[in-house]
């Protein structure tokens, strides 16, 4: 999880000169957003960012004012640098009191919601009546020793860790086997935005430890798919899907060669069929110009040029995007019409 720059406006003396009554009235005007009691950020800054933006934001709010709870579980992987498909829908920490546990009442986010309808519906991409929705509290019994504090210092904000190997174990069984094996994937490939380093005997050492016998064997069959070859969320999620549809699992990160010249790389490759598989992201042609310096126009010529060579070898190529992986009928539909096979032996793990 990335926390991007952010102002946050608080009712707390010490840090705002803006009354509590002032800060009401600005909220009651659709002027700012109330992330949690008595902490506030500008509606413009709030609408500026990604889901993932938002529920950074939502986070690091904890800490403003005060000493901010222990986080765990998905939150806690998070702020520890992994990424998921897909942004949580709530933002988890430790209690140490039995009656506080559970989910928080939303908090309303909006204070004049149809002005904020209007405000998002005007900017460039908005969709009037959809604006965007905050992220609950929910609250998880426990007090967890040896705890990790994570330093924001552009926001000048502390938010205390659950360390990085009991929010593993707790988090990963809870999860569809799919998001396992991307939070598995991404440790073993050592993901610059990670902060720990855990080989694959270091997780499996986790799981020997596990006293839940379910989840310790949900777990095990995360960790027998797991592979720090994928290089993004979505090529192991990809996978992960191959191995729950039972598909043949490719080889990842090949090497595509002519007269022993390397031609391209790409993301899978069944050699039997003769097939290389591609997730396009489609960041390479959104962030063009920030990734290689290039037009997405640039990049679109390119990546034709690219498969053309390819295929000039005697390699079909197949493409499926993030859509084809969020609905995962899709990629078993595309998958079979490329012809790649089902696995003849063994059965993928149960989610």
């Amino acid at each position: 999880m990335r926390f991007p720059h952010a102002t946050f406006t608080s009712s707390f003396a010490a840090l705002t000169g803006r009354t509590p009554r002032q800060l009401a009235r600005a909220y009651a005007a659709g002027r700012l957003v109330r992330l949690r009691r008595g902490v506030y950020m500008d509606i413009d800054e709030w609408f500026s960012g990604t889901a993932a933006d938002r529920y950074a934001m939502t986070t690091a709010s904890l800490a403003v004012g005060g000493n901010a709870p222990i986080l765990c579980r998905e939150t806690a992987l998070m702020a520890w640098g992994l990424e998921l498909p897909t942004v949580p829908g709530s933002v988890r920490y430790r209690t140490d009191r039995p009656s506080a546990v559970g989910a928080v009442p939303a908090r309303r986010l909006y204070g004049d919601p149809d002005d904020a309808r209007r405000r998002w519906g005007e900017r460039p991409g908005g969709r009037p009546g959809q604006i965007p929705q905050g992220f609950p509290d929910v609250k998880h019994l426990g007090i967890t020793s040896g705890v990790e504090p994570l330093f924001l210092p552009h926001l000048n904000l502390t938010l205390p860790l659950e360390p990085f190997d009991a929010a593993f174990v707790d988090t990963v069984p809870r999860l569809s086997f799919a998001e396992g094996v991307v939070l598995a994937d991404a440790v073993l490939a050592r993901r610059p935005d990670l902060k720990v380093s855990r080989t694959l005997d270091d997780l499996r050492r986790l799981c020997t430890g596990m006293l839940n016998r379910s989840a310790q064997t949900r777990m095990t069959h995360v960790l027998d798919c797991a592979s720090g070859a994928s290089e993004s969320v979505g090529e192991s999620l990809g996978r992960a899907l191959m191995w729950e549809l039972g598909f043949e699992i490719p080889q990842l990160q090949y090497w595509v060669t002519r007269d022993g010249r390397r031609i391209a790389r790409v993301d899978y490759f069944w050699p039997g069929i003769r097939l290389a598989g591609e997730f396009d992201g489609l960041q390479k042609y959104l962030r063009s110009q920030e990734l290689s310096g290039k037009t997405a126009a640039q990049v679109v010529v390119d990546e034709k040029r690219r498969e053309d060579e390819i295929r000039a070898t005697g390699v079909r190529m197949v493409r499926w995007v993030w859509a084809d992986i969020l609905e995962p009928a899709r990629l078993a539909t595309i998958l079979h019409r490329a012809g790649v096979p089902r696995r003849s032996a063994g059965r993928a793990p149960v989610a």
